[in-house]
């Protein structure tokens, strides 16, 4: 066997220990998230286990940058969330949660014909978010149509007429659109911007898996809400 190849095995050897050893910090951290909250959820331990593996990765993808209340932040977001008995509750403790980490949240809600601001945080005036028809943004539309999670970057003069100005990028900057979605059908779309950096860079931003991970766990209680409205309603109808 050549120096090279020995060189090469080598470092695969070292690779595929570190994978390892990744895999398993990542599992016992969710674990861990997964015993802190426990206590008190009103959701699927399905979903509790996917926000926590999620927000595992977040802490991994900071590296040594990661700030260490961000596990903390989630929790007390997530808290807040179950807490909540209505959709006014839901989406004011996300705008809240999301607001911990990026720069800049917006939550629109959605109609039939329209997209209608609802709260917002860390806009400029004249920057701040104002009700769209559906076809006024097609980035929105596409989200909301798709039922997928939409990245926004930094747009050219050219392109501008075409976005909103609350959804006007800062260069170096990254936005996010995802939406709410409950019994398959979205009621709210998150706007969210923060840092960009390449995820392969030490200590990329985890604001947009934070995000993600908190409108997740909303559209989950926004449909356990409505299952026990409709239960209540039932309920009554039949005694």
């Amino acid at each position: 066997m050549s120096r090279e190849q020995e060189v090469r095995d080598a470092v695969e050897r070292f690779l595929a220990q570190m994978r390892q050893d990744v895999d398993s910090h990542l599992e016992a951290l969710s674990m861990e998230l997964l015993q802190i909250v426990r206590g008190d959820m009103r959701t699927s331990r399905t979903d509790l286990e996917r926000a926590a593996i999620e927000v595992a990765r977040a802490v991994a993808k900071g590296g040594s940058h990661a700030r260490h209340d961000l596990i903390s932040r989630v929790v007390v977001a997530i808290r807040r969330l179950d807490d909540a008995a209505s959709l006014r509750g839901v989406l004011d403790a996300l705008v809240d949660g999301a607001s911990a980490e990026a720069s800049r949240v917006a939550v629109m809600l959605v109609d039939q014909e329209s997209f209608r601001a609802y709260r917002h945080h860390g806009f400029a005036a004249g920057r701040v978010p104002i009700d769209l028809p559906h076809n006024g943004s097609p980035l929105l539309q596409s989200t909301m149509t798709l039922r997928q999670a939409t990245s926004v970057h930094p747009v050219t003069d050219r392109d501008a007429a075409d976005v909103p100005a609350f959804m006007r990028v800062a260069p170096a900057d990254l936005g996010l659109v995802t939406p709410v979605v409950v019994g398959q059908a979205v009621v709210a779309l998150v706007y969210a911007e923060g840092p960009a950096s390449a995820a392969h860079e030490p200590g990329a931003p985890v604001w947009s898996e934070q995000v993600e991970v908190l409108v997740r766990h909303a559209s989950s209680r926004l449909e356990s809400l409505t299952s026990q409205r409709t239960v209540e309603i039932l309920t009554q109808s039949t005694s």
